[in-house]
């Protein structure tokens, strides 16, 4: 891997002698260039300025260009095409399964789409104008449509013939999903069943049952979860009549987790889930995206100042507490966060749910009990040999010992209370959290300390 980075670091750097072939060290870039996966060419398309990605988009011989094609971004799909002639264009297009399709049209204009539409099959372009009508983030709109079926009453001579004729024009998967004359899913075989039983046997004496069913529009997280549940490889997607619509095959489940563990990310750090690359996206948006939190977390920010202002005279008068202030602060949000960050992966993986929340809450109380313990016998001796004042390192200690607990127990209760609102229990971690922790922690310091001082 290292010496395909170097390749393609140094092609980077003299892409334009590549291009023009005018320099004997671009022609025998270029070669080198050929000789490399599809997969490497793409990912240096990606770094490069627009009109070099055309250019050398344009350059690449057709079975090349093709399979790199289908490894770029949709964005930049998008924006190749209308650089390209049209019959390049119809062989790309018809080089692609359905599914990656239709999230390649949903990033072009409606004369574009319509343009393009033209140029593929009937059938094909009325599945793809179907699954435009779903949900991008479902099953419906995650599914490939363009499968191989069999029905219940073929024989399996009929079933092995149907598949050598037709495989090589339709996605062949681990599973061969079985339907009746009416489209409705009965079962699946497997090609291991159809080469052990006799050729006179009916699928409907063979085939087995499904271990469970996608329907069309469930979300593509929970299919996914499903689907690393139960260790399937590959799903069928139907509506609720149980017709026959798509599946769902392991790339997809991979996609799908790196996709919706991306976007947790960006949630979990206050960010908006990006559509594009990082630097396909606009300045301006990502300036919208990052501030508008920002901007909302700083007025929140606001009520510890209020706090703080009220509680004047106590600070000045006793600036030990000052001192220390930052200390537990910090100590509030970090426990807080770990809370959250377990308990939001423990609801990703349905390991905790609704139905044993209060275990959770019990558990995590638990927890804050003894840490904060830990943590008041760690802080009274912090505070007591830096300055020997023993109010003062009990009223210190008293207080981050109640914002540890509050905090674990904040941030194991605010994830389960968004789950049980449908919202996305990821919204509820860093920064949100600990702004809100440093908000409460602000007003149990200050109000401990105002108690044991007599302020």
């Amino acid at each position: 891997m290292l010496q395909i980075k170097k390749i393609l670091f140094q092609v980077e750097n003299n892409i334009a002698a590549i291009i023009q072939e005018d320099t004997a060290l671009g022609k025998d870039l270029w070669r080198i260039l050929l000789d490399q996966h599809h997969a490497d060419i793409a990912m240096l398309m990606i770094k490069l300025d627009f009109k070099y990605q055309v250019a050398l988009f344009k350059k690449l011989p057709r079975e090349i260009s093709v399979k790199v094609f289908r490894k770029i971004p949709e964005p930049l799909q998008a924006e190749l095409l209308s650089e390209v002639e049209i019959d390049h264009v119809a062989a790309f297009l018809k080089s692609m399964p359905i599914d990656e399709l239709t999230d390649l049209f949903d990033h072009l204009s409606d004369e574009d789409l319509e343009k393009y539409l033209k140029l593929l099959q009937g059938k094909q372009r009325s599945q793809i104008i179907s699954l435009l009508t779903f949900n991008p983030r479902s099953a419906g709109g995650r599914m490939n449509s363009d499968v191989i079926t069999l029905q219940k009453d073929f024989t399996v001579k009929r079933s092995v013939d149907l598949l050598q004729r037709i495989s090589a024009h339709k996605m062949l998967t681990e599973r061969i999903f079985v339907t009746n004359r009416d489209n409705v899913l009965v079962g699946f075989v497997t090609l291991d069943m159809l080469v052990l039983n006799k050729p006179e046997t009916p699928l409907a004496h063979i085939l087995k049952e499904n271990e469970f069913i996608v329907y069309v529009s469930e979300d593509q997280e929970d299919v996914a979860n499903q689907m690393h549940h139960y260790g399937v490889m590959v799903a069928p997607v139907a509506d609720q009549q149980l017709h026959f619509l798509g599946v769902i095959t392991a790339d997809d489940m991979f996609e799908i987790i790196k996709q919706e563990g991306s976007d947790d990310v960006y949630k979990m750090s206050g960010l908006v889930p990006v559509e594009h690359s990082y630097f396909a996206t606009s300045l301006w948006k990502l300036v919208w995206q990052r501030g508008i939190w920002l901007v909302g977390l700083l007025l929140f920010q606001s009520f510890s100042s209020a706090i703080l202002a009220s509680y004047d005279s106590l600070l000045s008068n006793f600036t030990i507490i000052s001192i220390f202030l930052t200390m537990l602060i910090g100590t509030g949000g970090n426990a807080g966060n770990q809370s959250a960050t377990l308990v939001i992966r423990g609801l990703t993986t349905k390991e905790m749910s609704r139905h044993n929340a209060w275990r959770v809450l019990w558990r995590e109380l638990m927890v804050g009990f003894l840490i904060a313990t830990t943590l008041f016998a760690v802080g009274f001796s912090r505070v007591y040999f830096s300055y020997y004042d023993a109010v003062s390192a009990v009223a210190i200690s008293l207080s981050l010992f109640l914002i540890v607990i509050v905090s674990i127990v904040s941030g194991s209760l605010i994830p389960l209370l968004l789950d049980r609102l449908n919202i996305d229990p990821a919204h509820s971690a860093a920064p949100f959290l600990a702004t809100l922790m440093d908000i409460l922690g602000v007003m149990i310091y200050c109000f401990v300390c105002s108690k044991i001082f007599g302020w």
